[in-house]
C-alpha cells in the first residue's frame, strides 16, 4: 500500500524588532513536528533594527528567513503567504506561542469535519506562559456559527486559526492599508466568501500580553474596530448568502456589535462613535424588517436572545448618547422581546451571562496547561 502524503503546515511568523521573543515562538512551532504532519516555518523580518536576523540565522536549516524593508504587519504576513508551500497556513505573531500538539489537534479536527475550510482553537491570555504555576485566562470562543458571530465582532486572535491554503488563496491577502483589525478583516472576508469555520476546544495557543504589543494602542484600535463595523454592514447588504444563519440574525448581531463598539469608544472618538450609533439603529431596523428564519437550531435561538439582550443592558447615561434612529429601533425591539424589556438590571445581567456561556466552547476536560 502506498504511503499517504503527510500534510505540510506553513507557519508564518512576522517579526519587527521582537528578537527577544522570537526564539520561544520558533521553538513552540518546532515542537509541533511529528509523524502525522510536516512543518514549514517562515520568518518574515519586516525591516527590524534589533538582533532579529542574528536570532533567525541560529535556526539555519529549520526555518525559511525572509528580510524585507519595513512595510507593516499585514505586508509581512502576505510575504509569508506568497512563500508558503504548505497545505495549511497559520499566522503566529513573534511574541506568541503554540501549545504542545496544537497543529496535530487542528488536523484531527479537520479529519472529523472535512467540510471545514478553517479550524479555530482556544486561546489562553497570559503575561508569562512559563510561570509556575501557569496564570492565564481563556479567550471566550463561540462554539458554532462563527460566520454569524463575525457579524458582531472579532472572534479569536489570529494564531488560533488554521486555514486550508486553497481557501486562503481564494480569499486573497491581508489588507495592507489597515493599521489594526487586519486579522478581523481577513476572517470576515473569508466568511463572506463562504468559507466554513469550525471551533475546537481540544487545543489552545498562548496570547502573550505585554506593554509593547500592538494591541496596546487603544485609540487606533477603537477607530479601526468601528470602521470594521461599517465593513460588516457592507457585506450584509451586498452578499445575499451571508451569514448562513440568515439576514435577521446577521443584522441583529451586527447592530449589537456596533452598539458596543461605539459606546466603548465614545469618549475617545465621539464623532465617529455617533455615526456608528446611527448605523447601529439602521442595522437594528433592518433586522426587525427581516422575516425570522424558521429553525430548530437551539443555538441560534440562544444567539438571538443574547444579541437582543445587549440593548436592554444599556445604562441610563448611555441612552442619552443614542440618536433618534436608534431610539426608534429600540421601540421595535422592546415589542419583539417584552420578556427582556421588563426584567430588572440584576436579572438581565445574570441572564446575559448564562446565554454567553451557552454560546461559547467549554474547554475539554483533558485540556491542561503546561
Amino acid at each position: 500500500m502506498a504511503n499517504l502524503k503527510v500534510p505540510l503546515i506553513s507557519v508564518i511568523i512576522p517579526c519587527y524588532n521582537y528578537a527577544r521573543y522570537l526564539p520561544a515562538a520558533i521553538d513552540s512551532v518546532l515542537a509541533q513536528q511529528c509523524a502525522a504532519l510536516g512543518v514549514e516555518i517562515i520568518v518574515v523580518d519586516d525591516g527590524s533594527t534589533d538582533d532579529t536576523s542574528h536570532v533567525a540565522k541560529q535556526y539555519h536549516g529549520n526555518i525559511h528567513y525572509i528580510f524585507q524593508k519595513n512595510q507593516g504587519l499585514s505586508a509581512a504576513r502576505n510575504t509569508g503567504m506568497r512563500a508558503a508551500h504548505g497545505d495549511y497556513l497559520l499566522f503566529l505573531d513573534a511574541d506568541d506561542l503554540l501549545a504542545q500538539g496544537n497543529l496535530e489537534k487542528h488536523l484531527q479536527h479537520f479529519a472529523r469535519r472535512p467540510e471545514l475550510d478553517i479550524s479555530v482553537c482556544l486561546c489562553v491570555l497570559t503575561s508569562d506562559p512559563f510561570a509556575q504555576p501557569v496564570k492565564g485566562s481563556l479567550w471566550p470562543l463561540k462554539a458554532h456559527h462563527l460566520d454569524l458571530h463575525l457579524c458582531h465582532a472579532n472572534i479569536s486572535p489570529v494564531h488560533t486559526f488554521l486555514i486550508r491554503t486553497n481557501a486562503a488563496r481564494t480569499c486573497g491577502f491581508f489588507n495592507e492599508s489597515l493599521g489594526a483589525c487586519e486579522d478581523q478583516d481577513y476572517w470576515l472576508r473569508c466568511a463572506a466568501l463562504g468559507q466554513r469555520f469550525g471551533s475546537t476546544s481540544e487545543t489552545y495557543v498562548w496570547y502573550v500580553q505585554h506593554g509593547d504589543s500592538l494591541s496596546g494602542k487603544r485609540t487606533r484600535q477603537h477607530e479601526h474596530d468601528m470602521q470594521m463595523q461599517f465593513a460588516i454592514s457592507h457585506f450584509l447588504e451586498s452578499l445575499p448568502a451571508f451569514p448562513r444563519a440568515g439576514k435577521y440574525l446577521g443584522w441583529l448581531a451586527h447592530a449589537a456589535g456596533a452598539l458596543g463598539s461605539a459606546i466603548g469608544a465614545f469618549n475617545l472618538l465621539p464623532e465617529l462613535a455617533q455615526k456608528l450609533l446611527a448605523e447601529c439603529g439602521l442595522a437594528l431596523l433592518r433586522a426587525m424588517a427581516e422575516p425570522k428564519a424558521q429553525t430548530h437550531d437551539r443555538y441560534l435561538a440562544i444567539a438571538e436572545e443574547y444579541y437582543a439582550s445587549k440593548f436592554f443592558a444599556l445604562r441610563r447615561e448611555d441612552i442619552l448618547l443614542l440618536p433618534s434612529v436608534l431610539q426608534k429601533a429600540l421601540g421595535f425591539l422592546k415589542r419583539k422581546f417584552p420578556h427582556l424589556a421588563s426584567v430588572d438590571a440584576t436579572t438581565l445581567t445574570k441572564k446575559r451571562s448564562i446565554l454567553f456561556q451557552q454560546l461559547c466552547c467549554n474547554a475539554s476536560a483533558n485540556l491542561t496547561l503546561r
